[in-house]
C-alpha cells in the first residue's frame, strides 16, 4: 500500500509539472499594455493552481479509497474524524445505527456478530423514537462493554452525522446499569441480582481494570499483533 501511494505521488508531481508549464500557452492574446512574459506567468500560475487542486483531489480520493476499502464509513470516521452530514429523520438514524453496529468496532460490541455471540455477548441497539432533536435508543441483552460506553459511542456517531441532534438517551436510566438488584417492595431486601455484562471469558476485563486500564478502550478481542494484549498472571 505504501509503494502504491508513493507511485501516485510521483505521477501527481509529474502531471503538475507538465500542466503548469504548458497550459499557459493556450492563451495567445495579451491585453494591451501588459507585458507578455508577465501575462504568460500569470496564466501559468492560474492554470497550475486549478489543475493542482483537481489532481490532488483525485489522487487523495484514490489513495484513501484503496487504503480503507475494507472498512465502513464509521471506521473511516474513527480514523480521520471526517464524515458527511445528514438531515435528521427516522430513516437516516436507522442507517447510522447500522453503520455503527456493522463496523469493525461493532464486531467487538454487538451480539449480532458471530465472534461476540460465541462468548456470550447478546447486546443490541435499537431506535425507539425521535422527539424533535432528541433521539431515544434502547439497549437490550448483555454487553462486554459498559452500557454507558455503548450509548456514548452511538451518541457521538449520530451527532457527527446529524449535528442538529441535541441529546441521545434511553427511556429509563436502569437501561444503563450493568448490574441490577431486584428488591422486595415491602422490606427493601435484595431478592435477586442480575448481571447485564457478558462473561469475562478470558479474565482480560478484570485484569485491565485491576491494572488501571479502561477495558472498553480495547474491547474483548485484541485487534491484532500490534494491539496490546493482556496475559493474566
Amino acid at each position: 500500500m505504501l509503494q502504491k501511494s508513493w507511485f501516485h505521488i510521483i505521477i501527481l508531481n509529474t502531471l503538475l509539472l507538465v500542466l503548469g508549464t504548458t497550459e499557459a500557452f493556450r492563451f495567445p492574446t495579451v491585453a494591451p499594455g501588459l507585458n507578455t512574459s508577465n501575462k504568460i506567468t500569470s496564466f501559468r500560475a492560474c492554470i497550475y493552481d486549478v489543475n493542482r487542486h483537481r489532481l490532488c483531489h483525485y489522487f487523495h480520493s484514490t489513495i484513501r479509497s484503496s487504503s480503507t476499502s475494507l472498512n465502513n464509513i464509521y471506521d473511516n470516521w474513527r480514523s480521520d474524524a471526517i464524515v458527511d452530514n445528514m438531515c435528521l429523520d427516522h430513516e437516516n438514524v436507522q442507517q447510522c445505527l447500522e453503520e455503527f453496529m456493522y463496523s469493525s468496532y461493532g464486531h467487538q460490541m454487538f451480539g449480532i456478530h458471530d465472534r461476540p455471540a460465541s462468548i456470550g455477548i447478546t447486546g443490541t441497539l435499537e431506535l425507539v423514537e425521535i422527539c424533535g432533536p432528541e433521539i431515544i435508543l434502547q439497549l437490550e441483552g448483555k454487553f462486554w462493554h459498559r452500557r454507558e460506553t455503548v450509548l456514548g459511542r452511538a451518541a457521538m456517531w449520530l451527532h457527527a452525522r446529524m449535528p442538529e441532534i441535541t441529546d441521545v438517551t434511553v427511556s429509563s436510566e436502569d437501561e444503563l446499569k450493568d448490574y441490577v438488584e431486584i428488591t422486595d417492595e415491602f422490606t427493601g431486601d435484595v431478592i435477586e441480582g442480575i448481571d447485564r455484562q457478558a462473561p469475562d471469558f478470558n479474565g482480560d476485563r478484570y485484569t485491565m481494570t485491576y491494572q488501571g486500564i479502561d477495558p472498553d478502550v480495547r474491547g474483548p478481542f485484541p485487534y491484532g499483533a500490534g494491539s496490546f494484549q493482556i496475559n493474566p498472571a
